[in-house]
């Protein structure tokens, strides 16, 4: 085990239905900071040159730093990268809110999605269960109203969903994808690939929570973090 970190990576075949998660190596967690560099070093490994941003053979990745899940002020960000059909290059987005969160106290620091599902599709991750359902009663459905419905689906409004909505799934290249119902993850026409891959939505709930290697120390910092961002808001206002 090394701290911050969860420790591992979801893999996620959505033509195929295959899902495994892997270890996240100490080696790219430590070279590779944070959700971006870890998606960075990921995309670069695995993509081809050439390959079409809306094809099969783009990824589909999110990613969580070493601080998110934890209570520094400001930690819960998550980035999704993927060869942009903007630019035809390295794309990703940044978002908050609580769904990176939720990733990480799942247990996963990285979501990697490959290939394209038949059909439309989210996917459900319950901490150590993880699977593909059925999205085709949501497929048209703005993110606030898939919000609602997938959470009915489970049963659950307290779980966290990241969504595309219609202009994700016709391809639009100014797509967002959204989390927590506003916070959005919105360059580089990231939710167009997200729709281009037939996927939803992926909906989490997790129960894990994060291991910090010294907590009383680490709350000490995190005491001082709140202060600090209390006499800025002073002096900005």
């Amino acid at each position: 085990m090394f701290f911050g970190w969860a420790g591992r990576i979801l893999r996620v075949d959505l033509k195929t239905g295959k899902i495994k998660a892997v270890p996240l190596s100490k080696e790219l967690a430590v070279n590779f900071i944070g959700g971006r560099g870890l998606n960075s070093k990921i995309l670069y490994d695995e993509v081809k040159l050439g390959i079409d941003p809306l094809g099969s053979e783009n990824k589909l990745i999110f990613g969580t730093g070493p601080l998110t899940g934890t209570l520094i002020p400001c930690s819960g960000r998550w980035t999704v990268t993927a060869k942009s059909p903007v630019t035809d290059a390295f794309g990703d987005g940044n978002a908050g809110g609580h769904w990176g969160a939720e990733l990480k106290w799942a247990g996963y620091d990285v979501i990697v999605l490959e290939n394209q599902a038949e059909r439309p599709s989210y996917l459900w991750i319950d901490d150590d269960h993880v699977e593909l359902r059925d999205a085709t009663h949501v497929w048209g459905f703005d993110v606030w109203e898939t919000n609602e419905i997938i959470k009915e689906d489970i049963g659950d409004t307290e779980i966290k969903v990241a969504s595309i909505g219609p202009a994700g799934e016709n391809l639009v290249n100014a797509a967002c994808v959204l989390s927590d119902y506003t916070r959005a993850a919105g360059k580089c026409g990231i939710g167009a690939v997200m729709g281009s891959k037939n996927l939803k939505a992926v909906a989490i709930r997790g129960t894990k929570g994060v291991t910090i290697a010294n907590p009383k120390e680490f709350e000490r910092v995190v005491e001082e973090g709140i202060e600090m961002l209390k006499i800025g808001d002073k002096w900005w206002f």
